[in-house]
């Protein structure tokens, strides 16, 4: 089968590789898309993860590992079934829409069992799905309404993501919320925000395209941050009294405590980007501890996956795709970094 594989590090080759075998526990997915994250640049790079600040308890966490052997790349995917293994217990069909999650956590280690397993010390490795073909564990496939299209349900995983980081800003009917960032995170959590009942939203967003569809997602006011206000624009849209939930969706270290700035007192600030490993923000202390913020991180999106399942149907998904065939996995990375594409879905 052909695979985008990690020949080296920042080396990204499509290759023939034999296709995976069904075990008796998994199922069998032709993939019909695979999209690329964020982190998978910095997955091919060897760039993810980092050493934590000296003296931290606990020390740092290990990344999800790959499989061994070939290196495929990617996560987020939907496809449809062609094998079921002899023990898999679950009512799957041949020929049945599907997504997936990419990590099967343990469920007997200390965090799966205190309600933490994104966690799990014991966590199996992934499944690439950049390829023709990929084999799951059970727990891992999510069947899809068979009216929704194959490309919008390789957002499942995304989307995941989007609702955990609602969930953990605790958005509420009325709230102010303002997202930095119209890259997919971005965009989805702005239509579960708008879903979960925020009434003034704003989205901050250098690239125009996007800025346009965060206004069709739900976004009251848009803000070019490199040759607009923001601060100023954000504090006439709430009254001077700064946002009930901030949400940070690019992975830009200084946006991070810019939001600190832009907050209400008692506000929630979530940072759900994915950010470099050695940057010290210098936290103002004494203004949060005087305007009583709370601030929190996004680690994946556990126990999200039948929410994501049940909201994805609902969701404005299709101006968001840009494909590309498998073939030109490399173009399609090449165009990522450029980042005028929002959500870039490779078609084995």
């Amino acid at each position: 089968m052909r695979a985008a594989v990690i020949k080296a590090p920042g080396v990204l080759e499509v290759q023939n590789i034999p296709e995976p075998v069904c075990e008796p526990d998994e199922i069998k997915v032709k993939i019909a898309y695979a999209g690329i994250c964020g982190s998978d640049p910095k997955i091919l790079e060897g760039t993810v993860g980092a050493a934590f600040p000296a003296g931290a308890i606990g020390g740092p966490l290990a990344v999800t590992p790959m499989r061994p052997g070939v290196k495929i790349l990617g996560h987020e995917a939907s496809g449809t079934i062609v094998e079921i293994g002899k023990d898999v217990k679950g009512d799957f069909k041949i020929g049945q829409k599907v997504a997936m999650n990419f990590r099967k956590t343990c469920g007997g280690c200390y965090y799966c069992q205190n309600k933490m397993e994104h966690f799990c010390e014991r966590v199996t490795p992934f499944v690439g799905v950049m390829a023709e073909y990929g084999s799951f564990k059970e727990s891992l496939v999510y069947k899809l309404p068979e009216n929704l299209p194959l490309d919008e349900g390789a957002f499942l995983e995304p989307l995941s993501i989007a609702v955990h980081t609602v969930d953990i800003a605790k958005v509420k009917v009325g709230d102010s919320v303002i997202i930095t960032g119209g890259g997919p995170i971005g965009l989805l959590t702005l239509q579960v925000a708008v879903k979960a009942g925020a009434a003034k939203i704003l989205v901050s967003e250098p690239v125009a395209e996007k800025r346009e569809l965060a206004k069709r997602f739900g976004a009251d006011v848009t803000v070019d941050p490199l040759n607009e206000d923001l601060l100023a624009i954000a504090n006439k849209f709430t009254n001077g009294r700064g946002f009930n939930v901030c949400i940070e969706a690019t992975g830009i270290a200084p946006l991070a405590r810019q939001l600190i700035l832009l907050s209400e007192r008692c506000g929630n600030i979530v940072w759900a980007g994915v950010y470099p490993g050695n940057i010290d923000l210098g936290v103002p202390i004494f203004y949060m501890y005087s305007k009583e913020l709370s601030i929190h991180s996004v680690k994946l999106a556990p126990y999200s996956f039948p929410r994501a399942l049940e909201i994805l149907p609902k969701l404005d998904l299709k101006p968001m795709i840009t494909e590309f065939p498998l073939d030109d996995a490399v173009k399609a990375f090449e165009a990522h970094k450029k980042g005028k594409a929002i959500k870039i879905l490779l078609k084995p």
